[in-house]
């Protein structure tokens, strides 16, 4: 899968303009190339937009909507984004992740670009954690809404215990769910324990458990725009019900925080 690619289009926009006013001195040609970013980068929010919402309200008549297509749509569209975040990410060890399975898949929490890399990095539906916050958000709510996605908030007790309930129904439906243990993110390297509850949901539906390491996400908020972050994504070995099966929820927890931490580059 390929990003968004909007070059093409402002050229054709460029030389439409160009053509219409019959104009080639080079102030000319710049201020048309501008003129084009902008009428492009509009147009194309707005497509974004309206696809959207579009395909939710087929969802409300009640006609069956394409999520595998939607989630390719929505990988192209984060690859794009990261592209203009100016991240460069590479995954290792992507086979250990089995689409025609189901996960608990359990990350580390550095930052608050980590579901955009993942959404890049898993090219296969999968329902994600997120934030109350992000439901918030023009377009990207639409979109987390039509894969399936859950908020939390952490204010609301009852609110968690409901999402904790979906995300269960949903494992057992053979949905694999990206939730975030630590629960908050750490903005640096350092981790965050690892909360006992997430892991219920893994033995009440005796699911495989899905370790993954995000390296470097934390350094965006210094480098952007003027460098590069380089993000590293560490795929562990898929964690088996017949190996915590016997395990607290606390034992889990600990097990798996350290295969993550096993993996972090410390500075």
């Amino acid at each position: 899968m390929t990003r968004i690619y909007l070059m093409p289009k402002i050229l054709i926009v460029t030389v439409i303009i160009l053509y219409f006013y019959q104009i080639f001195d080079w102030i000319a040609i710049l201020l048309a190339f501008l003129v084009s970013i902008l009428v492009v980068i509009l147009l194309q929010v707005i497509f974004i937009l309206l696809k959207g919402k579009y395909h939710l309200y087929q969802l409300k008549k009640g006609k069956k909507v394409n999520k595998t297509e939607i989630y390719n749509f929505i990988n192209r569209l984060l690859r794009t984004v990261n592209y203009f975040l100016r991240l460069s990410i590479s995954v290792e060890h992507f086979e250990r992740f089995d689409a025609n399975k189901h996960y608990l898949i359990t990350p580390n929490h550095q930052s608050n670009t980590d579901v955009p890399i993942l959404l890049e990095v898993l090219k296969y539906p999968v329902t994600y954690v997120a934030k109350i916050a992000i439901s918030k958000l023009i377009i990207i709510k639409d979109y987390m809404k039509l894969i399936g996605s859950l908020y939390l908030n952490k204010d609301d007790m009852r609110g968690q215990i409901k999402v904790m309930q979906e995300v269960e129904v949903k494992l057992k439906n053979h949905e694999s769910v990206v939730i975030f243990p630590e629960g908050k993110r750490s903005f640096t390297s350092e981790m965050n324990d690892f909360k006992p509850g997430t892991f219920k949901v893994a033995t009440r539906t005796k699911c495989d458990i899905l370790p993954i390491t995000i390296n470097n996400a934390y350094k965006l908020k210094d480098n952007y725009p003027w460098r590069r972050t380089d993000i590293k994504v560490y795929i562990h070995k898929p964690i088996t019900y017949e190996t915590y099966k016997d395990m607290s929820t606390q034992e889990i927890a600990s097990m798996v925080k350290k295969i993550v931490e096993a993996k972090v580059e410390y500075e």
